[in-house]
């Protein structure tokens, strides 16, 4: 998460607010090493500071008045309007891998999937589980074209849902793409 969090906590609360409590929150920490340290971030450290500046922002959605003291975020009490509608805020997903499972479980947050086949995602949900004591949401991005039966198996694993790529394409092959996609997915039912 490449993004100040007091700026951030203000967007996400409002887009909640527009939403109508619709809204979730999907923070990544970032893949890229030379990008986050375009963003004045030590890429060694990035896990570290994405939980500072997600801890930051809970004190700002649910605190009238919030501060926050750590090594990678600090500021003094300050009052942020609006508050979100989701109590106590919106859902929180991480992306990542199993090293992101323990701040999952610490967040109670949802997990971001992006493993390349649902059939390698299985033991990863069963490793997030230990690691959260208990069931946790997961949304899996599935890039590429899915056939019926990766997507059957994503629905036997439970997902909360899948997300499919849709290529930027001129109208008539993306219009071509999402019939393909409604094909592969009509034989699920």
């Amino acid at each position: 998460m490449q993004r100040d969090p007091i700026h951030t906590a203000k967007e996400v609360a409002s887009l909640d607010a527009v939403s109508q409590g619709r809204f979730r929150f999907g923070v990544g920490v970032g893949w890229l090493r030379e990008e986050i340290a375009d963003h004045g971030v030590d890429p060694s450290v990035r896990g570290r500071v994405v939980d500072e500046r997600l801890d930051a922002m809970i004190q700002i959605w649910t605190q009238e008045k919030a501060e926050y003291h750590g090594k990678f975020v600090d500021f003094d009490p300050i009052y942020s309007w609006p508050k979100p509608i989701q109590q106590p805020y919106p859902p929180l997903y991480l992306g990542g891998g199993p090293a992101g499972f323990k701040p999952i479980a610490r967040l109670n947050a949802g997990w971001l999937s992006m493993t390349p086949s649902p059939k390698e995602l299985a033991p990863q949900i069963d490793q997030l589980r230990e690691v959260a004591g208990q069931d946790v949401p997961i949304v899996h991005f599935h890039g590429g074209e899915p056939s019926a039966e990766e997507l059957t198996c994503c629905r036997d694993l439970g997902l909360e849902h899948v997300l499919l790529d849709l290529p930027t394409a001129p109208r008539d092959e993306t219009l071509r793409h999402l019939d393909a996609l409604q094909a592969e997915t009509a034989k699920l039912a």
